[in-house]
């Protein structure tokens, strides 16, 4: 069995809570063991079959198959390959406010993933020099500009957008809305309905014993959060018309 339905994105919008989500939800199957498929990026070469067998070979029969790889979003080919192979296919999404997302990002990344010595400062995204940096942590917050490109290839009623505040005001009625999309039990509630997931707060190094709440408490600087919202702001104007759904409180 291939998936039905696909979460495409974006990053640090919830994707490892959702995957939690969807293993207890008894009309939902999803790769166990990754929360992170990223098959239409990474491993497209080894073929569907491979595809199949390493992902879904354990599916049971449940009516909604999928996987989350915020990679898909971003990555022009993987959604050409998607609609391609997986005709029908429904896709999803999440988003947040832009900044949030791309300083969170750049938290994820520059505390987890980078030695000492490796890591920067987020402000650097800004730097005349700093494309590269800029392009990992800034580019996949221009939702805008992502889903545009994605509907070159799909339909606007293929993908269903949902608002990380709105999961955070009421996550029950934010999963009924999506369950009813899958075409699955709505009035299911998991066990982690009002828990936080895939967190890390604490370093064993001494290099890093700076909590991760306390670095997003301290956040950025109001002048490089400025920046950002006038970088930004063009495209959350184009997501409103997108969405029809005012976002002004982005800006």
């Amino acid at each position: 069995m291939l998936p039905n339905f696909i979460h495409v994105g974006a990053a640090k919008c919830a994707s490892s809570w959702l995957w939690r989500v969807y293993q207890e939800h008894p009309d939902v199957y999803v790769p166990l063991h990754l929360d992170n498929v990223n098959f239409f990026v990474a491993d497209y070469h080894k073929g569907l079959d491979w595809y199949q067998k390493t992902y879904f070979d354990d599916w049971c029969g449940e009516k909604a198959v999928g996987e989350m790889s915020n990679s898909y979003m971003v990555f022009e080919p993987a959604i050409a390959r998607i609609v391609r192979d997986l005709p029908g296919v429904k896709l999803t999404a999440t988003v947040r406010n832009p900044i949030d997302r791309a300083f969170l990002s750049w938290v994820h990344m520059n505390k987890r993933r980078f030695q000492p010595d490796q890591r920067m400062e987020f402000e650097r995204v800004l730097d005349p020099h700093g494309h590269g940096l800029f392009g990992l942590w800034v580019m996949p917050s221009l939702y805008s500009l992502h889903f545009k490109r994605l509907f070159q290839y799909v339909s606007r009623d293929r993908l269903r957008i949902m608002f990380y505040e709105d999961l955070v005001a009421d996550p029950a009625d934010f999963l009924r809305g999506l369950f009813e999309y899958l075409e699955v039990d709505s009035n299911f509630r998991p066990s982690i309905l009002h828990q936080r997931v895939n967190k890390v707060t604490h370093y064993p190094t001494p290099e890093a014993p700076q909590p991760e709440d306390q670095i997003i408490a301290e956040g950025i600087s109001e002048e490089v959060r400025d920046s950002l919202r006038k970088i930004f702001q063009e495209d959350i104007e184009a997501l409103q018309e997108i969405t029809e759904r005012d976002l002004s409180h982005w800006h």
